[in-house]
């Protein structure tokens, strides 16, 4: 019997996923999750075909390391990304994609013997980077609330003489 992933479960009961010679291996708990489970929780898909297409896209964004090590590498970010959807998973590709490439302008910025044009033009990409991945974050928020906005207020202050209403707030039509 196979158990079914969902959002709900708690991260601890996660498998340990690791490449070898390009493949996947599931070393823990492998009896309690499908190829299509795994697959729909790293990148939100379910199908060989979108499923490589979108793992190997993160992996091309990784600068360092054998095939494998960059595959170990973003598998926990995306499973703990854990994208519901193919949208959700193209965009926690792009997510790590952003990552990756700010990280590498941060590294470049600080090399010892950059020089000062060089320093700059590579904080300016990271920020813009960062930015964007900033950006990612709520996009993947909104995507998951479904447009829904919350406003929360923390604090009111209401003067002598002044009243306030506490609770929910529906909108109503004016007659």
């Amino acid at each position: 019997m196979t158990k079914a992933l969902t959002v709900k479960e708690p991260k601890s009961v996660k498998p340990i996923i690791k490449a070898v010679d390009g493949k996947i291996n599931v070393e823990v708990a492998a009896e309690n999750y499908s190829t299509e489970q795994l697959q729909k929780s790293l990148v939100g898909v379910s199908g060989d075909e979108a499923f490589n297409k979108l793992l190997n896209q993160a992996i091309a964004s990784c600068n360092h390391g054998s095939s494998d090590d960059k595959l170990n590498s973003i598998m926990p970010l995306l499973f703990d990304i854990s994208p519901q959807d193919s949208i959700e998973g193209m965009l926690a590709a792009q997510m790590i994609a952003t990552h990756n490439m700010a990280m590498e302008m941060v590294g470049r910025a600080m090399h010892a013997e950059q020089s000062v044009e060089g320093v700059e033009i590579n904080i300016n990409r990271s920020t813009k980077l960062m930015r964007t991945f900033t950006s990612q974050i709520e996009t993947l928020q909104k995507y998951r609330n479904k447009g829904q906005q919350t406003i929360q207020v923390q604090h009111v202050t209401v003067n002598d003489g002044g009243q306030a209403v506490v609770g929910n707030i529906a909108g109503g039509e004016e007659g």
